[in-house]
């Protein structure tokens, strides 16, 4: 099977070493012609969870005309740099099956507005931190959940040959659903980890940060009655345990100064919230933190530029 994962981040490299590991023909589709170089040189790396390195052989190109026409996509850039993406690939008239795998929810909506025949959105809840452009530390073992939007589920079946105890696959009906299901868990790890400057685990460990924690989670439910039967309290503390030593992506963005994606995540749920003509206080005032803390760091940036 011939796969193109757009965007060689934390999400796709590790997506990439798996599918790459179960004898997939994996090529990176990349912007910059220095990681290009240095993957097509080493190849891709991924530090599994017990210290061992794997290396994988894949093919590399900043150029979308000489990606394979009957590849799988799959999508793996940021909300961010989606729109763009999505140009290029109108532009390329790439009608190939393409998955989408973004945190939140806004790229459902710019999504819809591009007729791609094939459409699956997919959710990670590995634990992945990317430590140079070829390398990706694999932190903790979750579930990557498929759910076809539109199109034929069948070309999508083959992804799941990769399913292993290290990179268990599921499939799920409802795309909506499992999104929705997964930026909740973004929203009660993201915000507090970016703002308190604490790992994913310390979170149920510090009592201050676990009263939070509890407030979230009981005011995200109280909106959104209808998730909680797939997404209990339990569920949300193992995804911290199992994350426990990670930095959530939030907060390793503020850190290293680049933008947060808190529109497709935090904001998107608060829209919906008001949608239905409920508040979500604790969750909004977060979102004004972020803001706030992302502007500093815009300026930093520029400032940096400028000097």
């Amino acid at each position: 099977m011939n796969v193109v994962i757009a965007g060689a981040g934390s999400i796709g490299l590790l997506l990439g070493s798996f599918l790459a590991e179960a004898g997939m023909a994996v090529t990176f589709y990349v912007q910059r012609e220095e990681q290009a170089r240095l993957i097509r040189n080493e190849g891709i790396q991924r530090i599994n969870q017990d210290g061992t390195a794997s290396r994988y052989d894949v093919g590399v190109t900043t150029d979308i005309s000489k990606v394979s026409p009957s590849a799988l996509w799959i999508v793996a850039v940021k909300y961010a740099g989606l729109r763009s993406l999505l140009s290029e690939m109108q532009q390329a008239r790439i009608e190939n099956p393409v998955l989408f795998v973004q945190n939140g929810v806004g790229h459902m909506e710019l999504v819809a507005d591009v007729p791609l025949p094939h459409v699956a959105f997919a959710t990670v809840e590995h634990g992945a931190r990317r430590a140079d452009d070829r390398t990706v530390s694999h932190n903790g073992v979750g579930m990557l959940t498929i759910a076809v939007a539109q199109g034929d589920r069948h070309l999508f079946d083959e992804l799941g040959q990769a399913h292993s105890d290290s990179f268990p696959i599921s499939y799920h009906t409802n795309a909506e659903q499992i999104l929705m299901r997964k930026v909740l868990i973004n929203c009660m790890i993201n915000p507090l980890t970016a703002i308190l400057k604490v790992k994913n685990g310390e979170l149920l460990t510090n009592q201050h940060c676990r009263m939070l924690f509890d407030q979230l989670y009981d005011e995200l439910m109280t909106t959104f009655p209808e998730v909680q039967s797939t997404l209990s309290y339990e569920d949300v503390a193992s995804v911290c345990q199992k994350t426990a030593r990670n930095q959530s992506s939030m907060l390793t963005d503020c850190l290293v100064g680049r933008p947060m994606e808190i529109e497709t995540i935090v904001t998107a749920v608060i829209r919906k919230a008001n949608k239905r003509k409920k508040s979500l206080p604790l969750l909004t005032m977060l979102e004004t933190m972020l803001y706030a803390v992302n502007q500093e760091g815009e300026a930093l940036e520029q400032h940096i530029k400028n000097y």
